[in-house]
């Protein structure tokens, strides 16, 4: 079967489904998975216990865009300023962002904080390159705050080695405060403090909703494209035919575009499916490095813990999360009244064999119960491992030469590569659905001016 339109876009995640909603029928958008939204959906277990795929906070800079959302969601989205804690094993307690509330911390460890910190501040050459994200943090942040959070919670996120990561793409979310703001956290600590993300949203529909949860951003969307075509996974790309091949419910189909291709696909999945490669981009893309998430969906029956915040970090090496989310945070009905809904998050190696997913399982909820979570009352009734593939990309020192080559390339065939791992960077969802409307308006206005 051949089908020929004027704009392919290549994944339903929200960056290829807003470019659609500007589009509309002049667009066609081919999703692998048999619900669109990509990695913003939900999912339910065990009797009306719902997560989210990831955790996702829809947080705006742009009031067209948060207005424009608005109005797709409707009176379901919800403000929901992100409240997350971090625990540093027996140092305290301290609220999220960890510079501004060292007052959290055991007297004798803020104080080496602050004093450290004072150090790394005054000292500061404005000028200053840093080579590495080890650097950046200590030249930033002073050793006392390091040793204790940055690079063991960071080193347990990424998995890499923090000297090897270069500087780029993970500095937009990471506040350098004056002198004067770290001494008011450190005496007057634990107090919610504006963020990059506290004018946040989160959908929160009436109780028995058939849907919950930031699937409900995706399927607002929805409503607004024209073609989605579900369980088409792309299998090949000819850039100079402009011709995809994919496979839908086993049957063999050729997409041709007649102007430009939209990908959301993780680059270097993109590049290995396109003929006529250079075998050395091949050889580059390859490179390119990551984290997985391994998601493990938790449904407790049982009087629901206090206070938890949204989500909590844990630095800690001998615990294996480095976070834990608590859904009904989010939304009072994400479970059963009479329960509540937990989402673990491991990282593990982009390029490393995967775990044994029933001892991650009793690792993490062995966890769980070791760090005082689970009342006397509380039973765990169900367990659900997922796993995000390319869930933190990791900037190395060769990363931006490999993205910008592979951008070249397509650039020539009218293929254009968005999204968190189209681009191969970290950035917000609003980030993500702001580019994709982008990129969907410019050439709609084309097409308004013909």
């Amino acid at each position: 079967m051949n089908s020929e339109t004027e704009f392919l876009i290549l994944g339903a995640g929200v960056t290829g489904l807003a470019a659609g909603v500007e589009l509309k029928e002049a667009a066609v958008i081919l999703e692998s998975e048999e619900t669109p939204g990509g990695l913003v959906r939900s999912k339910c277990f065990d009797n009306d216990y719902w997560y989210d795929n990831v955790l996702h906070l829809l947080h705006f800079k742009d009031e067209e865009i948060q207005k424009r959302i608005g109005e797709m969601i409707g009176p379901d989205m919800k403000p929901c300023p992100p409240e997350a804690w971090i625990e540093c094993k027996k140092d305290g307690n301290v609220l999220y962002p960890f510079q501004l509330n060292l007052g959290g911390l055991r007297d004798e460890v803020r104080n080496r904080c602050i004093t450290d910190y004072a150090k790394a501040y005054y000292h500061k050459n404005g000028t200053t390159v840093h080579s590495n994200y080890a650097e950046f943090l200590q030249a930033t942040f002073g050793e006392g705050m390091c040793d204790l959070f940055y690079f063991p919670y960071n080193q347990k996120l990424y998995k890499y080695p923090l000297e090897k990561i270069s500087v780029d793409e993970l500095t937009w979310n990471l506040h350098r405060p004056s002198f004067e703001e770290i001494l008011r956290g450190g005496f007057a600590p634990n107090i919610p403090r504006p963020t990059y993300n506290t004018n946040a949203f989160y959908p929160s529909p009436p109780k028995g909703a058939p849907l919950r949860g930031m699937e409900v951003l995706s399927q607002a969307l929805v409503k607004e494209v024209s073609n989605l075509e579900l369980n088409c996974r792309v299998t090949s790309i000819d850039p100079k035919d402009k011709t995809v091949w994919a496979d839908k419910n086993g049957e063999k189909r050729k997409y041709t575009y007649t102007s430009e291709c939209l990908s959301t696909i993780p680059l270097p999945h993109l590049i290995n499916m396109c003929s006529g490669i250079p075998g050395s981009l091949v050889e580059e893309v390859n490179k390119l490095e990551y984290t997985k998430v391994y998601s493990i969906a938790i449904s407790i029956r049982g009087s629901r813990p206090e206070k938890t915040g949204h989500w909590r970090y844990y630095t800690d090496p001998a615990i294996p999360f480095t976070r834990l989310i608590f859904m009904n945070e989010f939304d009072e009905h994400c479970s059963p009244e009479d329960g509540w809904a937990l989402l673990a998050e491991v990282t593990w190696p982009g390029k490393a064999e995967p775990p044994d997913e029933q001892a991650l399982i009793k690792e993490v909820t062995d966890s769980i119960k070791e760090v005082g979570l689970l009342a006397d009352d509380c039973t765990i009734i169900g367990t659900h491992v997922w796993v995000i593939n390319h869930a933190y990309v990791i900037f190395t020192s060769e990363t931006q030469r490999i993205i910008n080559n592979c951008f070249e390339f397509l650039k020539q065939f009218n293929i254009t590569s968005l999204g968190r791992y189209g681009k191969w960077e970290y950035s917000s969802m609003y980030q993500n659905i702001k580019d994709g409307f982008t990129w969907g308006k410019k050439f709609n206005t084309k097409n308004l001016l013909r």
